[in-house]
């Protein structure tokens, strides 16, 4: 009963975070519950149950609810002015700040990005302006980094520089950074490490590293969280256990387990504000102190509802922890872990105690692994299936030996010694993971919500089988919806006969995914930046590529070769199984470009040029190439973009690039261009296009501009002017998010994701 309050307690979190019931409504209908659920009970009457069950949901979506009704309203303009306020979070790259002056915005938290030695408890005075926090991209399958800060209660940001920093009394931060400065002055191999392992600083490890722990399944290692607070809090437990043990009543009584679970507790709070008191490591600090407790009071064997309390304690703390995938991680590898040990390990019959301990290793590994593969796919999109073989290595080396030489070192005196014998065995641990880094397998297919219940409720019903109301819900109910619902999956894929353009929401970009009839796949530009600093291909565009289960693209198509179009392209030709490129008719000198037709070639896709005059037909699909033609050169590669034509049926789509009002007339004189359904606005809506001339003859009935921060006038109000004044409906990336325009050849639909987080 208690396991499921809490699920209804996370329901109510998810609900209302994604939809924002009003408050009021919340509460009158939660006041309403919880009186009807005390009426129930008092009458002994077993429909209180679900009424029970409602209120944890109400009190779950009123808890999230609280935090975005506290947010304060800001007054923000572009007035540069003197910043100051107290630093209640910190890490390397980002610190939140509690603004106490000006007046205006005071109280209200802001992030402020520096690598300066900032701490929690410091004041600062920063110069700079203070902005809403930077929008992300609103595109379906994905989570807005800013609307997680939102659930956090933070929406601003301080964009400036440091006027003067005044140290706080901070002795925590003293602490750790005297630990820091041990660890790097002792000359051990794998600093960097050691600092993630014992401190929480990651920042300082190199990309192959992280990448080797990432494609080896590790990974999880470089992030202090539960498994590393557990093993520490276990070190401690052991020997207050020898400690109270010495004493004949206690050992007696057993009461040594009780009183070392309670003295266990200090420790993981110490080793909670060594490694940094990130909300992971408060999260796994709380965790442990629950379960402690639990062993204190005796309730230990109720493991089950000692992990629902955890997580009940800390969505009560931190409710936006449900969409973290620390958490997730978390919660569904010690369920699992429990479920399958509980069941599965008293079916182990070696008596050798080595192989018992081999071979339950083995089933922690593989239990952990099963319980996150949803979370680690929809996170992350890749797996290793062998990760289990990586961790059982990795896992002892690292976290058991390690990190307690590591530990023991930086906090001991004259300890440099064991700081490089810790250095000694994560080398070791390092050259092992290379030599196994192999059974990688990226990208794989992002589950939804709904995939990944049902396969932990076929997962666990397997684990259960031998109960008969499961074992007929699995037969009845479970298995007929999985076979249905790949039925669906496919039909929908490769049974579709209607056509439809996805605009992507890549910021000031453009990248536009066509899921044409009978499963082909083609891919129309793939966004990016300038200055390369932002992969859109693998942020972006991966994400939504995945959550349609698309691993395969038949054709990628580059209108042309500016930063905003081709910057993530790079990525998907490089991890997707790309059929055919294709491009304008001519090879451009640019880097990015250059480098995708390498990769291109090494893969062994064929690149083909299009041009003026060609056409093609795809099940039913008709494409047609209305510019660049031969006499087109490309000294303004802009007006060099492929501009597309696609029919099908009796509706057609005009795809345009960047085209300016020159190839606009170009296209309009010769008599190319017609009546079109929906029109792509050439140039992100620039003055320099849409022209008057341009939009009468193709006469949209709908107008797409992908658009986003970046350059001023971008759309311009002379062309959306232009729109309006021709009665032309106008659908935005900025405005709307993600666009959906499909057809079955007779009307057009359109949905958009609108842009209310």
């Amino acid at each position: 009963m208690f396991i499921t309050s809490v699920i209804a307690f996370i329901i109510g979190i998810y609900a209302e975070a994604l939809n924002a019931f009003p408050l009021t409504s919340i509460i009158v209908l939660l006041s309403v519950f919880i009186c009807l659920s005390g009426f129930l009970l008092k009458k002994k009457h077993q429909v209180a149950l679900p009424f029970i069950l409602v209120s944890f949901m109400l009190i779950g979506a009123l808890r999230i609810g609280i935090v975005g009704a506290y947010l304060q309203p800001v007054d923000i303009n572009d007035d540069e002015t003197i910043y100051e306020g107290l630093v209640i979070e910190a890490s390397p790259a980002v610190k939140t700040v509690r603004i106490s002056q000006p007046s205006g915005p005071a109280g209200i938290r802001a992030i402020y990005r520096t690598a300066e030695n900032i701490g929690i408890n410091d004041r600062v005075k920063i110069f700079g302006r203070l902005k809403e926090l930077a929008l992300t991209y609103n595109n379906p399958h994905a989570i807005s980094w800013k609307w997680i800060k939102r659930l956090e209660g933070t929406s601003c940001e301080i964009r400036g520089i440091t006027v003067s920093v005044t140290k706080g009394n901070n002795y925590i931060e003293a602490w750790r950074n005297r630990l820091r400065e041990k660890i790097e002055g002792s000359r051990s191999k794998h600093a960097d490490i050691i600092k993630a392992l014992t401190i929480g600083d990651a920042t300082g490890i190199d990309e192959p590293t992280r990448t080797l722990f990432l494609r080896t399944g590790t990974s999880h290692i470089l992030a202090i969280s539960g498994s590393h607070m557990g093993i520490v809090t276990a070190f401690f437990f052991f020997f207050a256990r020898i400690f109270f043990r010495m004493s004949p009543v206690l050992k007696y009584r057993g009461d040594d387990r009780r009183f070392a679970a309670l003295l266990s507790i200090p420790f993981a709070f110490m080793f909670m504000v060594t490694a940094g008191s990130s909300i992971p490591t408060i999260r796994a600090a709380i965790m442990i102190t629950v379960y402690m407790l639990s062993l204190y009071f005796e309730r230990g064997r109720n493991i089950m509802n000692t992990i629902a309390l955890s997580a009940l304690i800390i969505l009560i703390i931190y409710p936006h922890s449900i969409f973290m995938p620390a958490f997730q991680l978390t919660f569904a590898s010690v369920s699992f872990i429990i479920l399958f040990t509980e069941k599965i390990y008293p079916m182990i019959a070696a008596k050798n105690r080595a192989v018992k301990w081999l071979l339950s290793s083995i089933l922690i590994t593989l239990s952990a692994m099963l319980g996150t593969l949803p979370v680690v796919l929809y996170h992350f999109h890749g797996i290793n299936p062998l990760s289990f073989i990586h961790n059982l290595i990795s896992v002892p080396l690292m976290c058991m030996l390690a990190m307690p030489l590591s530990l023991a070192g930086a906090i001991l005196p004259y300890g440099e010694y064991l700081l490089r014998l810790s250095g000694e065995v994560l080398s070791l641990a390092v050259a092992v993971l290379k030599h196994l880094d192999f059974g990688y397998i990226y990208p794989v297919v992002r589950p939804s919500l709904f995939e990944t219940v049902l396969y932990f409720a076929l997962t666990i019903s397997l684990l259960f089988i031998n109960r008969r109301y499961v074992k007929i819900s699995l037969i009845c109910l479970l298995l007929p919806l999985t076979v249905v619902y790949s039925a669906f999956l496919y039909g929908q894929r490769f049974l579709n006969s209607g056509l439809c353009l996805n605009i992507i929401d890549v910021g000031l970009g453009e990248s536009i995914l066509i899921e044409a009839p009978k499963g082909m796949r083609i891919l129309v530009d793939g966004g990016g930046s300038y200055r390369g600093q932002y992969d859109t291909g693998r942020s972006v565009l991966t994400p939504v590529l995945l959550a349609k289960k698309i691993r395969t693209i038949d054709y990628v198509i580059n209108t042309h070769p500016h930063g905003d179009h081709i910057g993530g392209l790079f990525y998907i030709v490089k991890n997707f199984d790309v059929k055919h490129f294709v491009t304008g008719k001519y090879y451009i000198n640019e880097g990015m470009f250059l480098d995708i037709i390498n990769i291109l070639r090494i893969k062994g896709v064929p690149v083909e040029r299009w041009e003026a005059g060609d056409h093609f037909t795809f099940n039913s699909m008709h494409i047609e190439v209305l510019s660049p033609d031969r006499e087109t050169t490309i000294e303004n590669p802009n007006n060099a973009s492929l501009v597309l034509r696609i029919a099908y049926g009796k509706r057609s789509f005009l795809l345009t690039g960047d085209i300016g009002s020159e190839v606009e007339h170009k296209l309009v004189f010769s008599g190319i261009v017609t009546k079109t359904d929906v029109l792509k606005v050439p140039h992100h809506g620039s003055k320099y296009s849409s022209s008057e001339h341009f939009l009468y003859t193709v006469r949209p009935d709908m107008a797409v501009i992908s658009v986003g921060n970046g350059i001023k006038g971008l759309p311009s109000n002379e062309a959306l002017g232009r729109y309006k004044r021709l009665s032309i409906p106008v659908l935005r990336t900025d405005i709307n998010g993600f666009i959906r325009i499909c057809t079955d050849g007779e009307k057009v639909r359109c949905n958009t994701t609108l842009n209310s987080r």
